[in-house]
């Protein structure tokens, strides 16, 4: 211990962060690498290290040797896919998006989000049992869209289970759709009204662009589309075919994750109640961690289902 100690050149900092988290991890709530070091720098700078200290991977590392933390996963699709059938849509790729710009070759895919759910890896002491408490099953529906240039991310469309939630009360205006269902599923009607919308939004811009979309069955009953060609991936290949799922979404809901976890570390930093995330703070935190999926990824994504 006196040896450890020794190396430990701001045992201020390794003190302040060593109380948070264990506060965190008595509280259940799982804690990344990133926050971690974000927190000890947030320390340093009250303490008056802001200067000299720096939480990089290095001293994240330390610190876990120190005090006994670890990583640990808490308590796709990608298995059967014909390669032979992804490798001849592949080469027809340049005749389906002949005439058609980067900026106007598009994919979209919905994806299901637990809103409430914390992130299912976190760090711990070694000798902590490995329970993360129960998870949330509460669900929305994100359909999300963006071009190969990267350059456009459609705003989402998001689908819940109840048309007015009581959060709604107040609100004026919403950064994008939001449908409703009983269960919370992508429908034909509220997938066409979509697509009619997409068209002439694109009318009124006077592009036509080329859409691709697996074919699940709420994308079968297209309705009639001037400006938007849509174009279906190959049975049983989106996994391996679809942009979206080439790190696009992942990149989303790492997003998404960062923000539901930070508000619940301010919750402790603060001494308040742990917030209950209702629809309307999924909304906000949807509409910034999709703003926040880079260029590069999306490129990238295309780029992993096409070359």
């Amino acid at each position: 211990n006196a040896k450890k100690s020794r190396k430990c050149t701001f045992p201020d900092v390794d003190e302040c962060v060593l109380k948070w988290f264990t506060q965190c991890r008595s509280s259940g709530i799982p804690i990344s690498g990133q926050i971690m070091q974000q927190k000890a720098e947030d320390f340093a700078k009250e303490l008056g290290h802001e200067d000299n200290f720096k939480g990089s991977n290095g001293w994240l590392e330390s610190f876990k040797n120190r005090h006994g933390i670890i990583f640990r996963k808490l308590c796709g699709e990608s298995a059967s896919v014909p390669e032979s059938v992804c490798e001849d849509w592949i080469k027809n790729i340049p005749d389906l998006v002949k005439g058609y710009e980067p900026k106007n070759i598009f994919n979209a895919d919905e994806t299901g989000l637990f809103y409430q759910c914390l992130p299912d890896k976190t760090a711990m002491f070694k000798d902590e049992a490995c329970r993360g408490g129960k998870q949330s099953k509460a669900r929305l529906t994100l359909l999300l869209a963006a071009n190969e240039a990267g350059t456009e991310k459609l705003p989402p469309l998001m689908i819940g289970r109840s048309e007015k939630p009581r959060c709604f009360s107040k609100v004026k205006s919403l950064p994008f759709p939001y449908k409703a269902n009983k269960k919370s599923w992508m429908t034909s009607e509220i997938f066409g009204n979509w697509l009619k919308f997409l068209d002439k939004s694109m009318r009124l811009k006077k592009r036509k662009i080329i859409l691709f979309i697996d074919n699940c069955s709420a994308h079968n009953n297209l309705p009639e589309l001037k400006n938007v060609c849509v174009k279906y991936f190959p049975a049983n290949t989106t996994s391996k075919l679809q942009p979206m799922d080439q790190g696009v979404i992942r990149s989303f809901k790492v997003n998404y994750r960062k923000q539901l976890i930070r508000k619940l570390v301010d919750a402790i930093d603060e001494g308040s109640t742990l917030p209950k995330i209702n629809v309307l703070d999924s909304i906000r935190m949807t509409d910034h961690a999709w703003r926040n999926v880079t260029q590069k990824t999306i490129q990238n994504g295309f780029i992993k289902s096409w070359v």
